[in-house]
């Protein structure tokens, strides 16, 4: 899928907030200069699903509790893809490494028959590789000229104490 310049542009031009675009498969489309200085590499990985899942870095650095926080929503999010597309060879592949897997399969398993969570307002800890321990607001949105694909912005706050969630917009002061 080809990423459409203006979208490419606006997450690009993203500050203040780390944030990318993936496709329906996780696969990284395009992402900000803040989003690639979370990873210890200052790189992204080219498939946020399974980094989340299968990379060491990701389960025992970056995702702080990662057993408890990050693989009980990610877990069913991967089991409700492949439900979705029964005949997606890669998204069956991921699947398939996430079961074999000593560390993940069995929470892959436990999960299978829970409720996919909406990622607006969700709060979870990280470990970010520059600005060191804190916590995300996530949020999500889906690109309309971009077919299956949604951005994704992560707010970090740095520190020990967990952020409070945000206003929703209907509270707040009309803009001037």
């Amino acid at each position: 899928m080809a990423m459409q310049t203006v979208w490419r542009t606006v997450v690009e031009g993203i500050s203040g907030s780390m944030a990318y675009i993936a496709d329906g498969r996780w696969n990284l489309m395009v992402c900000n200069a803040e989003f690639e200085a979370l990873f210890p590499r200052g790189q992204a990985p080219s498939n946020i699903m399974r980094w989340m899942l299968l990379d060491d870095e990701a389960r025992g650095f970056t995702l702080t509790n990662w057993a408890e926080d990050w693989a009980p929503a990610a877990c069913p999010a991967l089991g409700r893809a492949v439900a979705d597309r029964p005949d997606d060879a890669e998204l069956i592949k991921m699947a398939a490494e996430v079961r074999g897997d000593s560390v993940v399969g069995p929470l892959y398993e436990a999960t299978a028959e829970s409720r996919v969570l909406p990622l607006d307002g969700v709060v979870r800890p990280i470990r970010h590789a520059v600005a060191g321990p804190g916590w995300v607001t996530l949020s999500a949105a889906s690109p309309l000229t971009e077919f299956d694909a949604r951005l994704v912005m992560l707010r970090f706050h740095a520190g020990s104490q967990r952020p409070g969630l945000p206003l929703p917009l209907s509270t707040r002061a009309p803009l001037p």
